[in-house]
């Protein structure tokens, strides 16, 4: 064993000795001998004897209690990779810089002070992390590490950055937040091939103009810094996809901001000198990334601030009050009271939506509540979530007649945080005169701070009606967004939408009303219906191809036709299946002509509410199935999961269940489910995947969801979980959930998902559990990478980690009347989204308020992989044979861009057409451009497109 120079307990000796023994055996391997790993030993010292490998290439220190490097760790010339992550330096000895094949450098979360002048010498380091230490300052030698593209150093403690950073010709990301920065060195503009910047949270006054010459720059992120104002140069970062300016002090925007065409996202958030309302905003940026919400459009954003700045403003003073609670608490009673009309004993149970203004006298000026007065039968709740949003009045209205108002509390709050995000609530005790109760209102506002009072109501005895009305003029007169301004022009438009009869509005009539009120630009006309949209003054659905071309006026025009629908199945007992001849029955024709109905029903499966069951190939549906229906029989389908080899996984909801979680899941997974629609019920589903079956359940008394795979083989059944595993997080909203597994060892044990994906982080082999109870429980190791292998691919895990490989843009071009053929690719596609692969872009994906044309050809000409289904529609339309297939050639032949074409039911090239004969050059989704159609089993036909996309991805990575 090897003996060390100064004394050390017996813990620091046997890590010692370990290394050492480790060391000889790379030793012996001679020029094999590349690799290293002596992480997570809790290591005091290297032992000397490592500077004699000297083939060594890649060596792991991360995770130990080194507090010094020695200087003949500057012998191992061939080393290309040294992480020394979490240990406790304070120094890296100057040897450091004799490291010529160093390319990688981590030393993140240890305690250095500075940096040796030495560091100027790593003349191939491509990447250096600095993240977690207490520099204050880096030396000038750094702008001599020329082949340096990725920089480092969030969280220290820099007061300033070296004039000499802008000699990093080759550097292409460079994260600086969370130090003292005041300022940032004109230099920078020198940085060329910049693409990422992230100079957040810092104390920056002031942007130098010189980061307009950034041409390169696709990502940055300034905010949490006092910036007053934004240089103009910033209009010429013509790259730009991303701009966060989050929780600044900007009072004024530069017009040069709509120059940049390619700006994808943009974060104003926290500046309130702008007076841009959060209904413009659009999600934050953490919403838009862990709840998957779309962003705004940041054209929409910049013509609601510009036309401000043009026309002026004047005050909207409306603001929504939604009344929830279950059915005969109350509501419609408690509104008539605050109306001022009499109480009707026989008031009957609110079928759907009910929207009527109500006065609201602030002490700033009198304002108008448009009360929304939800049903509460519980098959309507599921829908409720099509409705909700922030920035209204939540009035939550309970009776203590039954004694469950604890569980509906509970219930009822978790819905509305998870829609309403920070929107003040009111809970109402009603009927308390003839049934007094009470509730623990510190754990309730502990639980859900958005709530603003508790008043005690009785609508027949007037009891609490003045101080309900004075709690509601109060919180109303304390929303900013009621009293702030909108441009005037969008004013009067809406004014007159307001006052018009009718309840929905052809987009081209809509338009002209713009051009009379002196908007005739057609792109600040969709800006202001994105804004209508947001304001939920008027509905319009710019991002789906069919219902674009409407505007709804009046948003119970929807709500009613949508329970129209779902009242009058109910009451068919029909196992959840609408019939198309029961639209006519349903839908009053004064309201609902004929030639809307596909309209309501296009919102049925916009808002996942149903989805059209099969027909023949070019046949129009005629039933749909509304999963909140279904019957709540199990089927017998559940026993085939009662073997062995079964494996699961579950989550469970501390708080409340996510609204509609399985009728909505239902509905996104419909595809996999139909080979045995019978197999489909009101709490759970069956679905099928390339040869694995799938239980999916929801227990409401539990609070828990449970999946259940079986079939197929471990890659197969990997990907159905991570299929599903994606829908399902994307439901949860922001309710919180626990993701257990099973352990591989002990079935009878969960194992949280995060403590081992934090394990497997940790590189750890195993981790420690505890098995039975009481004198029989006992510690055990579960294997890490096993069990998580059992429910979750390597990539997926990967994906969602700190550090997930760049995703391709995905581009689909497809012609609509093949919609319900190329059907079967989304899970698969879901599948390359949730492993990281991929983002998809299909027109569907446009932002409301969005040019159609300007959003396909803007997100085609951004795309990495064009995948265009071929077929007789696609080759006799227009626009995808002069444009979307002319631009993906044109950039496939400059190497920008990979084209996948896929056979649907035809693969006869025409090669006498200039670009079909292009096309034929160009990689087939299929083998030997098999049609789809054409394989005895299509699920056959999907995996092999699924396998060229990924493997298209992988070869434009390592370009």
């Amino acid at each position: 064993m090897a003996t060390p120079e100064a004394p050390m307990n017996s813990w620091e000796l046997e890590a010692y000795n370990k290394a050492f023994l480790w060391i000889e055996h790379c030793k012996s391997e001679g020029e094999h001998g590349t690799q290293l790993d002596l992480s997570d030993l809790n290591l005091p010292r290297l032992p000397p004897e490592i500077c004699e490998l000297r083939a060594l290439k890649t060596l792991h220190l991360q995770r130990n209690k080194l507090t010094s490097l020695p200087p003949e760790i500057g012998k191992l010339q061939a080393l290309k990779r040294l992480d020394l992550q979490n240990n406790l330096l304070t120094s890296l000895p100057p040897e450091i810089g004799k490291l010529q094949s160093l390319t990688t450098l981590n030393v993140s979360q240890n305690q250095l002070t500075s940096l040796p002048p030495e560091i100027g010498q790593l003349e191939s380091l491509a990447t250096l992390n600095l993240t977690e230490n207490q520099l204050t300052s880096l030396p000038p030698e750094i702008g001599k590490l020329e082949s340096l593209r990725r920089l480092d150093v969030p969280d220290n403690q820099l007061t300033r950055l070296p004039p000499e950073i802008g000699k990093l010709v080759s550097l292409q990301t460079l994260y600086i937040q969370f130090n003292k920065l005041t300022s940032l060195p004109p230099q920078l503009g020198n940085l060329t091939k910049l693409q990422t910047f992230w100079p957040a949270d810092n104390q920056i006054t002031t942007i130098p103009e010189d980061i307009g010459r950034l041409k390169k720059l696709a990502n940055l992120n300034i905010s949490d810094n006092p910036v007053h104002r934004l240089p103009s140069e910033m209009g010429n970062l013509t790259a730009l996809s991303e701009l966060w300016l989050q929780n600044m002090a900007l009072t004024k925007l530069p017009a040069e901001l709509y120059q940049i065409e390619s700006l994808k996202r943009l974060y104003l958030h926290g500046n309130p000198g702008l007076s841009l309302p959060s209904e413009v905003l659009g999600p934050r940026w953490d919403e838009v990334v862990m709840l998957k919400m779309p962003s705004a459009s940041p054209k929409a954003i910049l013509d609601y601030y510009f036309a401000q700045q043009t026309q002026g403003t004047e005050p909207m003073q409306e603001v929504r009050l939604l009344m929830v609670g279950r059915g005969r608490v109350g509501k419609t009673s408690l509104l008539k009271a605050l109306r001022d009309k009499p109480h009707d004993r026989n008031e009957q149970e609110t079928p759907g939506i009910t929207v009527l203004p109500l006065p609201v006298n602030c002490p700033q000026g009198e304002a108008t509540a448009h009360t929304w007065d939800f049903g509460g039968q519980e098959f309507l709740h599921g829908t409720h979530q099509i409705f909700l949003s922030e920035r209204c009045v939540y009035v939550l209205v309970l009776e203590g007649r039954d004694g469950n108002w604890e569980l509906e509390t509970d219930y009822w709050l978790r819905f509305i945080q998870s829609f309403g995000g920070d929107s003040p609530v009111l809970v109402v005790l009603n009927k308390y005169a003839s049934h007094p109760f009470s509730v623990d209102r510190f754990r309730l506002q502990e639980r859900c701070p958005q709530i603003v009072g508790f008043v005690e109501t009785d609508a027949k005895t007037r009891l609490g009606i003045q101080e309900l009305r004075t709690s509601l003029e109060k919180t109303v007169d304390q929303m900013e967004h009621v009293w702030a301004g909108v441009p005037k022009k969008w004013h009067r438009i809406k004014e007159e939408l307001g006052q018009t009869e009718e309840s929905y509005l052809d987009y081209k009539d809509y338009q002209k009303l713009c051009t009379r009120h002196d908007v005739p630009e057609e792109d600040q006309q969709d800006s202001l219906a994105q804004n209508l949209h947001r304001l939920g003054i008027a509905l319009n659905f710019r991002d789906h191809h069919r219902l674009k071309h409407t505007s709804v006026l009046k948003p119970q025009w929807v709500t009613e036709g949508i329970y129209g629908l779902l009242r009058y199945a109910q009451k068919q007992d029909c196992c959840g299946v609408l019939e198309k001849s029961w639209l006519a029955k349903a839908l009053l024709a004064k309201d609902y002509p004929a030639e809307k109905h596909g309209f309501v029903l296009e919102l049925m499966e916009k808002f996942e509410v149903a989805f059209a069951l099969p027909t023949t190939k070019d046949a129009e549906p005629t039933r749909w199935l509304i999963p909140e229906l279904l019957p709540e029989v199990q089927p017998a389908a559940f026993m085939e999961f009662r073997g062995k080899d079964v494996k699961r996984l579950r989550y469970t909801y501390p708080e409340a269940l996510p609204p509609g979680l399985l009728p909505r899941l239902i509905v996104r997974t419909h595809e996999l489910s139909q080979p045995h629609p019978e197999w489909r019920w009101r709490s759970g589903v069956v679905l099928v995947w390339n040869g694995c079956q799938a239980l999916v359940r929801l227990d409401r008394s539990q609070r828990q969801t449970t999946v259940e795979v079986i079939g197929g083989p471990d890659e197969q059944r990997q990907g159905l979980f991570d299929i599903i595993r994606s829908h399902l997080v994307t439901l949860h909203g922001k309710v919180p959930a626990v993701e257990e597994v099973q352990a591989v060892n002990d079935p009878e044990k969960w194992v949280a998902m995060q403590d081992l994906r934090l394990a497997e982080r940790d590189e750890d082999d195993t981790m420690k559990i505890t098995v039975g109870e009481g004198a029989e429980a006992k510690r055990i190791k579960l294997p890490v990478v096993e069990t998580l292998d059992t429910v979750e691919s390597k990539e997926s895990r990967i994906a969602t980690g700190p550090e997930p490989e760049k995703r391709m843009q995905l581009f689909i071009s497809y012609a609509h009347a093949n919609e319900k053929e190329i059907a079967p690719i989304k899970p698969h596609l879901t599948l390359l989204s949730q492993r990281g692969y991929i983002q998809v872009w299909q027109d569907r994906d446009l932002i409301a308020g969005e040019c159609w044309e300007t959003g396909i050809l803007d997100a085609l000409n951004k795309a990495d992989i064009v995948l265009l289904f071929y077929t007789t529609a696609a080759r006799v339309s227009k626009f995808i044979q002069e444009t979307e297939l002319r631009i993906a050639l044109e950039r496939s032949d400059k190497n920008e861009c990979s084209v996948i074409w896929v056979p649907l039911e035809r693969s006869d090239l025409d090669t006498t057409h200039a670009l079909e004969s292009q096309l034929k050059k160009l990689q087939c989704a299929t083998r030997d451009a098999k049609c789809i159609f054409h394989f005895d089993h299509p699920s056959t036909a999907w995996v092999e497109v699924e396998g060229s996309i990924r493997k298209a991805v992988e070869k434009r990575r390592k370009m």
